[in-house]
């Protein structure tokens, strides 16, 4: 399989759980494109469990402001705000959020700003450091308290 070969392959399953998380779009007449277009610039990262299966897709790029995230494809390699167009995560995987942070800041290093949905714009470090934690969750990180009926 050729690297263009290779692009279409990954850009259809991007595709195909995409539209399982985001059910609008299977109404995209270019859905394929558009995850060509984000997995060809490195803006489109997987996660896989122990089957291959994509079990968490993220598509962000870099943008000047949280505003530009409104314009498809717009993007500055040095824009100081990171706008994630689609975040979808199946099962609780645990070792997600931890590949998060670790994607954002591999690809796109220090920034001030991350956007979503938009309408919402945090603190990017803020953002990865809550995301780091995230693996706790689940975990018992005390003992239950006692309730009345207990003792």
């Amino acid at each position: 399989m050729n690297d263009r070969e290779k692009i279409f392959h990954l850009a259809r399953q991007a595709a195909l759980f995409i539209q399982k998380h985001h059910p609008q779009a299977k109404e995209w007449d270019n859905i394929i494109e558009w995850c060509v277009w984000y997995i060809s610039n490195s803006f489109m990262g997987a996660l896989r469990n122990e089957e291959g299966k994509i079990c968490a897709l993220i598509a962000a790029r870099p943008v000047n402001d949280p505003d530009d995230g409104n314009i498809p494809y717009k993007h500055a390699s040095d824009g100081q705000c990171i706008y994630i167009d689609f975040l979808a995560i199946e099962d609780r995987e645990p070792r997600v959020y931890a590949a998060f942070e670790r994607i954002c800041r591999d690809r796109f290093g220090k920034r001030e700003k991350i956007a979503y949905t938009r309408v919402a714009v945090h603190d990017y470090e803020n953002l990865l450091r809550i995301a780091r934690k995230q693996p706790k969750i689940g975990v018992l990180q005390h003992e239950p308290a006692e309730t009345p009926s207990s003792t």
